[in-house]
């Protein structure tokens, strides 16, 4: 504790925030009440400071590092849709996050063929700007590449295979290449991607149907080598050797020198290295008498992760592994109480999904409910079973391939089988709580409320445990239904449409618009889980703790506002869904009229006139007025009014719908928020339409640079000329608009404009 916390404090103070200093609070107060002499107190002093020190040095160049001509290709790299990207090293030592589009199938076949991970490439290049994060809750580019340690971006524009890069980091980067072109060369395919998760730490190839399964059951971790792995794969080797008649002496030598290398070939992420560095100081006084402090080892390995990657700090998976460690290392007494082998697995769940409940919730918004009982099943079946199997049939292949395809035979059906049952568990219902990402003080209710449960748990007094984790959870999850403002929030999308609605003590949600993408001719689709639902829409939800929608509207078939519709009722339950008269056969709605029937949602076709109530807030269909859908004049618009607080929503109006709407709905008007017709398109938008709706914001939903020149300047000349502010998007990023029951009006975005 006197060593571990001050460097993990110091850490996290340089590289994340100086409120993480807090971390010292336990340290001091155990030091406090063990009356430790001055010289410990000087010593956690010393620690602290020189740690902090040493993490806050600059190393980085004022001025960005030149392009360079030649990189060399790290592990770290995969391919999708044409294009190639992952990380690389320059010949001065920088790294850079690269990313290259193949202008033909022919050039991808040659670059894979020529080899890429641990090989040169000659490169014309230019650098980019990471982009800001859309909000809060969504994956923030820059911050992800501080962590990685890139120096930034690179676009490039061509590129040449130069040959194998010298030194052992690129040769066992290629070697790591090999074994994964290997596993997917002599491993049926239906079973290759999770052999290359489980030997090899690569989980690009994952199916997303089975990456959401996995983490709805809180089995991810078991495709993502740690401790278990290198556990099971010390073992297996070191009782191999040993009856193979190696000496004891010779296969600890073995493995010691093994495991480093290991590591690196599984891809080097922070759980292998702990797991490793464990393995490690486990084996070194393997002869000696007595028991080995597991604390002191992994505190050991934990500093000197963090002296060589102060980044790790911030990265999910470096805080689940240790925090699970030090729970389980620190609730022995409450596993030697166990009363058998299932008994001891359950405890071992409970103890490791209590541990990382606060950092699961604050990455990811969410936590696994069935983990609890998935994981008695399937981790002694992956442990047993699964991974024994795989690392088998993998020597198999290199030596009997013959043996490795009769076995492959039994072992696919098999898996398969389970892969299936693994996807029909996923889909049971409550598996999964979503209560969003927590505010400070609840963060800190549920980081008590875990100490409490350790208490109790180890004076055996479990149901008072759970009681106690149970209510602050509670508390938890009850925080968004007791905010009484109501909430209007558009969220940045890039060049689409998407608002959000919650009304207050968040009796209802509405959204209204998922985006989407405009493919342009030569553009290909990306992998599954790669769209702007996956991305943006559906973390926002996640994020204030959404899983439920009372009513999805959809403007209009229209790419940019519906084609993430379907990706978003993956992960988020609709009561019904809202489009537009004559529009259910269209080809734009397609996915999302299959993703309702499959789900049983009913789909309604609104018209001008239609509406509902809520409490106090009233909603009322404007457009369109016929049955007919004829384009951008037929979208849905819908107009709230919450008291004075009045909102329009015009999807992609257009100066037709404008002229009809100013005479059919005159009495509407003025409104507070308009969200403005087709991303300020100079079509829409009109002077009278201005005149009649006078807002006292308006929005436009655009994105950053788009090529449309969206939001045009006639259309801001005309908001300015009388007097109108106006918003965007594409500066602000997500706006959120929040009504009090005092009639306060507050205005947050998730980025300053020009960013």
């Amino acid at each position: 504790m006197y060593l571990a916390l001050p460097v993990l404090a110091a850490a996290a103070a340089s590289t994340v925030s100086p409120l993480f200093a807090a971390l010292l609070l336990p340290v001091v107060a155990v030091a406090a009440l063990k009356r430790e002499p001055p010289a410990v107190w000087v010593a956690i002093m010393g620690v602290t400071a020189t740690s902090y020190a040493w993490f806050s040095l600059d190393t980085k160049p004022d001025q960005w590092p030149s392009v360079p001509d030649e990189i060399v290709w790290t592990d770290k790299v995969s391919e999708s849709g044409g294009l190639l990207k992952g990380f690389a090293e320059d010949s001065s030592g920088n790294k850079w996050y690269v990313n290259y589009r193949f202008r033909a199938g022919e050039e991808r076949d040659r670059f894979f063929l020529e080899g890429i991970a641990g090989y040169r490439y000659l490169v014309r290049a230019e650098t980019e700007e990471p982009d800001p994060p859309p909000h809060a809750y969504a994956f923030d580019m820059a911050a992800w590449l501080q962590s990685e340690g890139a120096d930034g971006i690179l676009k490039l524009q061509d590129a040449e295979p130069a040959g194998a890069a010298p030194g052992m980091t690129a040769a066992l980067r290629r070697w790591r290449a090999m074994l994964g072109s290997h596993i997917r060369a002599n491993f049926p395919e239906s079973v290759a991607a999770e052999a290359e998760a489980l030997i090899i730490g690569e989980r690009s190839a994952t199916d997303p149907q089975d990456k959401r399964a996995y983490r709805k059951l809180g089995i991810t971790h078991l495709f993502a080598i740690s401790g278990l792995h290198v556990g099971i794969m010390v073992y297996l080797l070191r009782e191999g050797l040993l009856r193979l008649g190696v000496r004891t002496h010779v296969v600890r030598t073995g493995l010691i020198l093994f495991l480093p290398v290991y590591a690196m070939l599984a891809g080097g992420a922070p759980p292998v290295w702990r797991a490793v560095l464990i393995s490690l100081m486990l084996l070194v006084p393997e002869s000696k008498s007595g028991k080995p402090r597991l604390d002191l080892f992994l505190s050991a390995g934990m500093v000197l992760f963090l002296l060589i990657d102060p980044q790790a700090v911030t990265k999910p998976g470096f805080q689940m592994s240790y925090l699970a460690a030090f729970a389980l290392i620190h609730s022995s007494t409450v596993l030697e109480s166990a009363r058998g082998a299932l008994h001891q697995a359950w405890l071992v769940t409970v103890i490791c999904q209590v541990a990382v409940t606060p950092v699961l919730l604050y990455h990811f918004f969410e936590t696994s409910i069935s983990a609890f009982a998935a994981n008695l099943l399937f981790v002694p079946l992956f442990s047993i079973v699964i991974l024994p199997a795989n690392l088998i049939l993998l020597v198999l292949t290199f030596i009997l391939p013959q043996v490795a395809g009769l076995l492959f035979a039994v072992y696919v059906p098999l898996r398969e089988g389970l892969a299936g049952f693994i996807l029909l568990c996923a889909e049971l219902p409550l598996s999964v709580w979503t209560p969003g990402r927590p505010d400070l003080p609840s963060i800190l209710l549920l980081i008590a409320a875990i100490f409490i449960f350790f208490w109790l748990l180890e004076k055996q007094k479990g149901l008072a445990a759970a009681i106690v984790f149970g209510a602050a959870c509670c508390i938890v999850h009850a925080v968004p239904y007791a905010d009484p403002s109501v909430h209007v929030t558009f969220i940045d999308v890039g060049q689409g449409d998407s608002a959000l609605v919650e009304l207050p003590f968040r009796r209802s949600v509405f959204l209204i618009d998922t985006g989407g993408r405009l493919l342009f001719e030569g553009e290909e689709e990306g992998r599954m889980g790669s769209g702007v639902g996956e991305r943006v829409v559906i973390p926002y939800l996640k994020g204030r703790g959404i899983t439920r929608v009372d009513k999805l509207v959809l403007s209009h078939p229209d790419a940019d506002h519906a084609e993430a519709a379907d990706e978003v009722l993956e992960e988020i339950r609709a009561g019904e869904i809202h489009i537009g008269p004559g529009t259910r056969g269209k080809e734009g709605y397609a996915d999302v009229i299959r993703a309702a029937g499959a789900k049983n949602i009913r789909v309604r076709e609104m018209i001008a006139g239609a509406g509902w109530q809520e409490g106090n807030t009233l909603f009322r269909y404007l457009s369109p007025s016929d049955s007919e859908y004829r384009g951008n004049n037929d979208s849905l618009v819908l107009h709230m009014e919450h008291r004075e607080f009045r909102v329009l929503f015009t999807g992609d109006l257009e100066e037709e719908g404008e002229k009809r709407i100013i005479g059919e709905y005159g009495s509407l008007f003025p409104v507070m928020i308009l969200k403005a017709g087709h991303h300020g398109s100079r079509t829409s938008s009109s002077a009278p339409f201005l005149k009649a709706a006078d807002p006292s914001l308006t929005v436009f939903s655009a994105g950053r640079n788009n090529r449309y020149g969206h939001p045009h300047q006639e259309v801001t000349g005309r908001l300015a000329e009388a007097g109108l502010p106006a918003v965007s998007t594409a500066d602000y990023g997500t706006m959120t608009f929040s009504l009090s029951p005092g009639k306060n009006m507050t205005i947050t975005h998730s980025r300053t404009q020009g960013n």
